[in-house]
């Protein structure tokens, strides 16, 4: 019995090049749009910087205009501003090399060495991270009076450790566990002692990790407020509370407030392009180890 095949109905199914394709275009769509949200405040505190005081908070805004240094040139006759600014580059700057001095050691130590109750220690390093900021302020405000410490750079630069050695510790322990210890055996083998093992082997394969915590201690400590609030007052200020100074009880002077933010990122910005390249060759390094 002869049977007529009917018209073959079309495959509606995408081929696996298009769906690739689709997932693509939609990957890029939505890091497209995430990188506008993310770039547009920094975008508008830029270009209210460049805008004359009267056109700082206009509305509608313009979106077209002359830009003008008028806010910076006003900046930089500020000597309170350039002082601190200067000043929070010293404090930061000390206290993330103090603190890379502190923490990585003591990670390496509690990484490859038996401790008692090295739990209880990592916990312990843990805790000073814990509590809210402003549940310490006060402690740290009579411990400062009465060792003296009060608006002084020491003093501040021994705050900003307290905020970022638990980062530290906790960070790099868990990098120098991912290092294979064979490492430092065949460098013990050569004939180096432990500590040259360590500083010609483990430091340079734990560069990504080291600049990591170092980038991140930096912002820690460049963006905060609350402790140079309460633990300065004329020596040791910081550049947050100058940008802080521009918010007034009866008017907010925007375009100072932009240029004085802008010119607070720049040195982050700085520090992490530079460290930017060191980060890659560690990366690499490590890679190569690994493999």
């Amino acid at each position: 019995m002869a049977t007529a095949d009917g018209p073959q109905q079309p495959d509606s199914r995408l081929s696996k090049t298009t769906r690739e394709r689709l997932v693509s275009v939609g990957r890029h769509a939505a890091l497209l749009v995430w990188s506008f949200v993310v770039l547009f405040p920094l975008y508008w505190i830029v270009s209210m910087s460049l805008k004359p005081p009267s056109a700082a908070i206009s509305l509608p805004p313009d979106w077209i205009f002359l830009p003008t240094v008028y806010n910076y040139l006003q900046l930089l006759q500020q000597s309170s501003f350039v002082y601190a600014f200067f000043n929070s580059v010293f404090m930061v700057s000390a206290s993330v090399i103090l603190v890379l001095l502190i923490g990585v050691p003591a990670a390496y130590v509690l990484s490859r060495y038996d401790i008692p109750k090295q739990r209880d220690v990592l916990v312990w390093i843990l805790s000073s991270r814990m509590l809210p900021p402003v549940a310490v302020i006060i402690p740290f405000f009579v411990i400062f009076r009465a060792l003296n410490l009060y608006d002084t750079r020491v003093g501040m630069i021994f705050m900003y450790i307290t905020i970022n050695i638990s980062l530290v510790v906790w960070v790099m322990k868990a990098f120098f566990d991912g290092i294979p210890e064979t490492l430092e055996e065949a460098a013990r083998v050569d004939g180096a002692t432990r500590f040259q093992a360590f500083r010609k082997v483990i430091l340079p394969a734990a560069k990504p990790g080291i600049f990591s915590v170092a980038i991140i201690s930096f912002i820690f400590a460049w963006i905060e407020l609350l402790f140079s609030l309460v633990l300065t007052n004329n020596n040791a200020v910081t550049v947050t509370m100058q940008v802080y100074q521009f918010i007034g009880v009866r008017q907010i002077e925007w375009g100072m407030l932009a240029a004085a933010t802008t010119a607070t990122i720049i040195p982050v910005v700085i520090f992490v392009i530079a460290v930017n390249k060191y980060l890659a060759a560690g990366l690499s390094f490590g890679v190569v180890i690994k493999e």
